[in-house]
């Protein structure tokens, strides 16, 4: 009997120590992290505007976002991150059916943009919860999609066709985003984040078709400042012990 007592004392003993143990580890700070995320992309400003008379306007629509991050504290809560996003959004075609075209069709591609940043951030604690705010500047690449319009035969019976381009310039951005530990190196994460480049799209072609069969052919260069702002959720995966007791 006093075996059995002995026996259960120290299992006892052991659970609560595993449990004293896991309970530290799981609030343990940690150094650096690396985060995935997928949400909604919001354009604003010009990138947004659907006014054809606005020289500029992207006329783009809300879309998705996909983001991946790495970063490692240095000093404090001061660190130096990475981070690498995607945005797509597609266009307001109707926006582009004026002048003849009331009637008509209209294809269009996606607006395609992807960073490359990096930058300081700020990793504050509280709890199980942390915060993390960073400023960012790095590199843009985007796609201008192709669109095509098409009156119907009883009005111009004309199509029109600009081409698409690729451009890359300065990325600035900045974001905040949210953390709630589920375990010693794992964390959910909901972040908000704001990107804007000027981009310079040269090369561009427009295509007039007409009834008779006669094609005519600009070419143009075109400026558009697209700037989004992306709300997105995710996983992180923590490491580096700050300070480990056992």
């Amino acid at each position: 009997m006093k075996k059995i007592i002995l026996t259960v004392l120290a299992a006892g003993m052991t659970t609560v120590s595993f449990c004293q143990k896991s309970f530290i580890l799981s609030h343990q700070d940690k150094r650096g992290f690396f985060a995935v995320s997928a949400g909604g992309s919001l354009p604003v400003g010009q990138f947004a505007s659907s006014s054809p008379d606005e020289k500029g306007a992207g006329m783009a629509r809300r879309g998705v976002a996909f983001s991946l991050a790495g970063g490692v504290r240095l000093v404090g809560p001061v660190g130096l991150m990475v981070r690498a996003e995607q945005h797509r959004n597609s266009v307001q075609a109707q926006s582009l059916l004026v002048d003849g075209f009331s009637n008509g069709t209209v294809d269009a591609g996606n607006w395609s943009t992807t960073t490359f940043m990096g930058g300081p951030y700020v990793h504050l604690p509280i709890g199980r919860f942390s915060i993390n705010t960073r400023l960012m500047a790095g590199q843009a690449q985007a796609t201008m999609p192709t669109t095509s319009l098409t009156a119907p035969a009883t009005e111009t019976g004309t199509s029109v066709e600009t081409s698409g381009s690729k451009s890359t310039a300065l990325a600035l951005g900045g974001g905040l985003a949210v953390q709630y530990r589920l375990g010693r190196c794992i964390s959910l994460q909901l972040a908000g984040d704001y990107t804007q480049s000027r981009f310079t799209f040269s090369g561009l072609t427009s295509t007039t078709w007409t009834n008779t069969g006669r094609a005519q052919s600009s070419y143009f260069t075109g400026d558009r400042t697209v700037g989004a702002v992306s709300a997105t959720a995710g996983i992180v995966i923590l490491f580096g012990d700050c300070y480990r007791p056992f």
